[in-house]
């Protein structure tokens, strides 16, 4: 059964009426409806089939041991009310009572999360497909940056995936740009528990970056290392890590306006 928590309500506005805002959610039903997106949105973007750990309402839906354990971020279309954007938390807090980071499954991230600083940690993100306007992202990123600010937290993190449905060519090629401008420093480096080999001939190829990631790598996150195969979904995971005092300027400008001052 999925817990209730007292979290303040935190609503990211733009304007008197937003058409699209982001805020917590709490009951059941909207946590389940919004795995419900989770489960169609990766079974359609990686083409695997998850497996069905739950069914609600004779649909199946995504969840995992990790679900009752973190905050739940939507995107909302106020028109509709309907949920358009989605991003599971778990608060350096919250990882002290589970036991651990999701992405430590998949990396050693000893060399981050045992830096001095409070640290979130999201996973799961996915907008609906009629809602990949940037729009959507934007919105979901200036409430995270605000969450950060208001609670004190310096480094975000997470997974950013590469579909491997074409065997690598991608990632192969995008690995050259990674390396150039987007690699941490060797301080920050994890290791993934399974690594992916790369094809050198494909890395002169061109490649786009996944929407995720061109949206991680455009804030000003850096990208901590090779990536881990990830079987279950057939995608390469990157382990990506943003600074809140790191963040681009043209971001900075907007989501942390008032950080100065506070």
């Amino acid at each position: 059964m999925l817990q209730n928590r007292n979290t303040t309500p935190h609503t990211a506005e733009f304007q008197a009426r937003p058409r699209i805002f982001a805020e917590f959610i709490n009951s059941e039903p909207e946590i389940r409806s919004a795995q419900k997106m989770r489960y169609e949105v990766f079974c359609d973007e990686y083409n695997v089939e998850l497996p069905v750990n739950m069914i609600w309402n004779g649909h199946p839906i995504d969840v995992d041991e990790l679900d009752d354990h973190c905050l739940h971020l939507v995107v909302r279309d106020q028109n509709s009310d309907t949920i358009i954007g989605y991003t599971r938390v778990l608060t350096c807090d919250l990882a002290k009572r589970f036991g651990s980071y999701y992405s430590s499954h998949e990396f050693d991230i000893s060399n981050v999360v045992n830096r001095p600083g409070r640290f979130l940690e999201i996973g799961r993100t996915c907008i609906h497909p009629e809602h990949r306007n940037g729009a959507t992202i934007a919105v979901l990123w200036a409430f995270l940056a605000k969450f950060m600010q208001d609670n004190n937290y310096q480094y975000l993190f997470g997974c950013a995936s590469v579909s491997l449905d074409d065997d690598g060519r991608t990632l192969s090629a995008l690995t050259p740009i990674i390396e150039a401008k987007y690699m941490a420093d060797t301080e920050y480096r994890v290791t993934p528990k399974l690594p992916f080999t790369l094809r050198n001939e494909w890395k002169a190829e061109k490649a786009s970056f996944p929407p995720l990631l061109k949206a991680y790598t455009r804030m000003g996150a850096r990208i901590c290392g090779d990536a881990c195969w990830d079987p279950d979904f057939n995608v390469a995971d990157l382990f990506v890590l943003l600074d809140i005092n790191n963040v681009a300027n043209r971001y900075a400008r907007h989501f942390l306006k008032d950080r100065e001052a506070a």
